[in-house]
């Protein structure tokens, strides 16, 4: 059909929207509480925009096209409304954005600029007033990983919709009257206490500082800062897909090196990697798999790398616990090795080592803080969890320029790894990296092909048959809790007999992780980040010298120095564990 936007004739499709029909054609039209994703529309009355034969300014995001529509997107009375509504807004709105870790990417502040919305001298001096008084009693900080808010709540209502669509848990809801809802758990709840997966994706999709991750930076400075500490930093496999996005950097752009660089340069003694972590779950989660085939059972075996899905797993089915694998995270096992092997070979009293991880997820906050994650001595497996919005800001505030830094390699030991180890940060990389160690192991060759592409891609499940040593096994790699929770409905854990299942709580697996650098609503319409992402793993996989994780040389010698054979009793003291109810 013909619509005309701005006197212009341009082509719409039937069934199209406003908003989608002239951000097809290049006209901006503002929007807060739009997040085309998780289909959230209607709620922040910004798009509005003229048509002819309304009397009403109608809603871009609601209202579809019709044949020979005159849309106006920029005429006075359309500008004087989104002015009025955003500065309506801002009466309410806690705006110490000089303070706000949300000031770099808030997208209310950008749109305060655009629209040159302010509010009278008077009511912003109560304001002034209710930020020392009243607004800092509605900030809710009992969770470990998550941090409400409700003083910079502008009930655009996106961490409703994402919960939903992304985690299929519905745990954040608008709870009290219309026009004053609250965005958080039920009945106010601690999110922890909850069926709340902490996988942050409700923090992801907000785009003022309403929701945030809790903050470890007060935290890992302090130990920096104390010479008796002994302070090591490992990052995880997604990290370094997304930092530098926080840098001016395009999405798919690796900054592994950089990183390193910076890290160095913030006075860390030791910079590792957890990708050497991840090696090590694989040679203790590949050798589990490889006994339950060899005992027939118990089927099948689910990963346990992703603390949102162990969450998961408690919350809903405990039934299938028995069925997770007992192998603890790479972050865990990292921190696990730093308290133990490192500061064992260095001699260095472990209670002195402070192990800081840097995670693109909020759940790993909640995992390292667990009370299984602590040895017989009862020291913390890792002391500290960054995410990767932690770390940017981190070199910001020790004014190092980034993007001037040269790459630098991790340093030896726990900093070296395999091309198994990287794919983790990608959905259906555990499942791939689990497979290319069992394969080899169990037909007692190394296979020269070891690209699983059945397991690889953004749909939410993948199932595939490998065959292994003459025997065929059915896998499946599911991403974003939403489709597990659609998986379980669907009775085929009944009808098939699956023997191996890779979950991850996010969609897209941890290069979408909770805690990664914040993506506009306009760009996660024009960019397939997830994608991008990826492919800065599995370009680095490609070529790394050592694509399986039992061919890692350090690895090797550290079970033959320290740990003893694969999935033997110290290892399984150290890298292994059972969740309490």
């Amino acid at each position: 059909m013909q619509i005309f936007i701005n006197g212009k004739p341009f082509e719409a499709e039937a069934g199209q929207t406003i908003l989608e029909a002239a951000r097809e054609h290049g006209f901006h039209i503002p929007t807060l509480c739009f997040l085309k994703e998780c289909q959230n529309t209607g709620k922040c009355g910004i798009c509005r925009v003229e048509v002819e034969g309304n009397e009403n300014l109608v809603g871009a995001c609601g209202t579809a096209v019709e044949e020979g529509m005159k849309i106006r997107t920029n005429s006075r009375r359309v500008q004087e409304a989104v002015k009025a509504k955003m500065e309506e807004l801002l009466t309410d709105h806690n705006f110490s954005c000089g303070t706000c870790m949300r000031k770099r990417d808030c997208e209310f502040l950008k749109l305060v600029k655009l629209v040159h919305a302010r509010i009278p001298d008077e009511a912003a001096r109560i304001l002034k007033e209710r930020i020392n008084g009243e607004f800092a009693e509605k900030r809710d900080e009992r969770s470990v990983s998550i941090v409400r808010d409700e003083s910079k709540c502008i009930r655009c209502g996106r961490c409703v919709s994402a919960c939903h669509t992304k985690s299929g848990t519905d745990i954040m809801q608008p709870n009290g009257e219309e026009g004053h809802e609250i965005m958080a758990p039920l009945e106010l709840k601690c999110f922890d206490q909850t069926g709340c997966l902490l996988c942050g994706q409700c923090v992801a999709a907000c785009p003022v500082g309403a929701l945030s991750e809790k903050s470890s930076l007060i935290q890992v400075r302090k130990a920096l800062a104390d010479p008796a500490k002994h302070v090591v930093v490992g990052m995880a496999p997604s990290v370094r897909t997304a930092l530098g996005e926080a840098f001016g950097y395009p999405y798919g752009t690796d900054v592994t090196g950089k990183v390193y660089a910076a890290l160095r340069r913030m006075n860390f003694k030791k910079v590792y990697d957890v990708n050497f972590a991840a090696d090590m779950t694989i040679m203790e989660e590949g050798t589990e798999l490889i006994t339950r085939i060899q005992a027939g059972g118990p089927f099948p075996m689910f990963t346990s790398c992703c603390p949102g899905w162990i969450r998961l797993v408690e919350n809903y089915y405990p039934e299938l616990m028995p069925n997770v694998s007992s192998a603890k995270s790479p972050q865990q096992m990292f921190g696990a090795m730093t308290k133990s092997y490192y500061a064992d070979t260095n001699h260095i009293d472990p209670e002195s080592v402070f192990t800081v991880t840097v995670m693109p997820c909020t759940a790993k906050k909640f995992e390292a803080a667990r009370r299984e994650m602590t040895d017989r001595r009862g020291i913390r497996d890792v002391d500290a969890v960054l995410d990767t919005r932690e770390l940017a800001s981190l070199v910001l505030d020790a004014g190092i320029c980034f993007s001037q830094l040269p790459d630098e390699e991790a340093d030896p030991d726990m900093g070296y790894y395999t091309g198994a180890a990287v794919i983790f940060g990608a959905t259906g990389g555990v499942m791939e990296a689990a497979l290319r160690t069992a394969k080899d192991l169990m037909e007692q060759v190394s296979l020269e092909t070891v690209d699983y592409q059945d397991v690889r891609g953004l749909d939410g499940v993948k199932e595939a048959v490998v065959k292994i040593a003459g025997s065929e096994y059915r896998i499946a790699v599911i991403h974003g809790a939403a489709n597990l929770f659609h998986f379980m409905e669907s009775g085929k854990l009944k009808d098939k007999d699956y023997h191996f299942i890779e979950v991850m709580a996010c969609p897209g697996g941890c290069v979408n992780g909770g805690g990664q650098p914040h993506v506009s609503a306009a760009d996660r319409e024009t960019h397939n980040f997830c994608k991008e992402r990826a492919d800065v793993l599995y370009r680095q996989d490609s070529r790394l010298t050592y694509r399986k994780s039992h061919k890692n040389p350090y690895i090797l010698n550290m079970y033959q120095e320290y740990l003893g054979d694969v999935g033997g009793e110290k290892a399984h003291s150290l890298l292994h564990v059972r969740y309490e109810k």
